[in-house]
């Protein structure tokens, strides 16, 4: 996500502290132009886009849905509803931290974004009270995070939408382990991840790859490879039942196989929309590695061009790849 597409209105910064009564938190007017608002920028849009976020849809009748304010106006009351959830959900749990909390109101084309950032180490901010009870952010030096220590979690609502992403943050609450912020502060229930989705996928056909077929197997790989490209740039999603439909059109065997595995490791049959970030990525070139670390970056469009690349299944079980003459220089 470029920062030219997010516009920043409105933002209110807090104290999340498990030994005090409550959560000190006030808004932040903000200057466009100064420091501590190119870093709300750059938190903003880092993750605004994150293949890894957890996902959610949700309605008109859920909790969440309750508590979003219809304006830029209404988000203080907004602020104040997940700020008390916080504060008694460290009381219960000692997996979180103190920190801060920074709660961002955007405009991403043109439409409103709630995003909230839980900070449990800055290396260039922290929050502090001020005597009147107000809170600032000031420059800081600490120390280090421990290995196990994640710097931040997040959540993004879209309102219009009515969709919510974030990371996955796990917590022990009453014997369970859960992500806090979906459980416990939006009481949403997430769906995986698209970098999840895409890698569950990939393993159910690349297992039945294995399985079904022998010679023709590094062949059918790239064949997935370039289905797969196809797909998401025509369609902006993933289907697993085309992945059948397209990959192993050839073979009743290994479709039979693939409906096991797609049983077996849960995959929907509804298409899954992936976004840009996805999109690019499985448009990119493929890179295959040797066995002895050589590694060989192929545009999609040529895996299949027999005038370019041969591959030759061996008795050993390994593939040997011909490189065919072409014109070109070393970089």
């Amino acid at each position: 996500m470029h920062k030219s597409k997010v516009e920043l209105q409105r933002c209110f910064i807090s104290s999340i502290d498990a030994t005090k009564d409550f959560v000190d938190y006030n808004e932040y007017i903000m200057d466009i132009e100064g420091e501590l608002c190119q870093y709300i920028m750059q938190l903003f849009t880092h993750n605004y886009d994150s293949i890894a976020a957890k996902k959610c849809s949700f309605g008109d009748d859920s909790f969440l849905a309750g508590i979003l304010p219809e304006n830029a106006e209404g988000f203080d009351a907004f602020v104040d509803v997940i700020t008390d959830e916080m504060h008694t959900l460290i009381g219960k749990t000692v997996d979180l931290q103190s920190g801060s909390g920074l709660f961002v109101w955007a405009l991403v084309e043109e439409q409103p974004v709630i995003a909230f950032f839980k900070l449990n180490y800055q290396s260039r901010f922290s929050c502090v009270v001020e005597d009147d009870g107000s809170v600032s952010w000031k420059k800081t030096m600490r120390l280090l995070p421990t290995s196990a220590q994640k710097e931040y979690d997040f959540f993004f609502i879209n309102i219009y939408e009515k969709k919510a992403w974030m990371s996955d943050y796990k917590c022990h609450l009453d014997g369970k382990v859960i992500n806090y912020m979906a459980d416990e502060i939006l009481k949403i229930e997430l769906t995986p991840s698209e970098k999840e989705m895409v890698s569950v996928i990939e393993t159910a056909v690349l297992d039945t790859i294995k399985e079904c077929y022998k010679k023709e197997a590094p062949q059918k790989v790239f064949e997935y490879r370039q289905s797969l490209a196809s797909e998401v740039q025509d369609y902006g999603n993933i289907s697993a039942v085309n992945m059948e439909r397209t990959v192993f059109a050839d073979n009743e065997e290994a479709k039979e196989v693939y409906r096991e595995k797609m049983e077996e490791l849960q995959i929907p049959k509804k298409p899954i929309e992936v976004g840009k970030k996805t999109q690019r990525k499985l448009n990119k070139k493929q890179k295959i590695v040797t066995e002895n670390g050589i590694e060989i970056l192929v545009p999609i469009e040529y895996l299949e061009d027999k005038e370019v690349f041969e591959y030759r299944q061996e008795e050993t079980g390994s593939v040997s790849i011909v490189i065919k003459d072409v014109k070109g220089n070393l970089k």
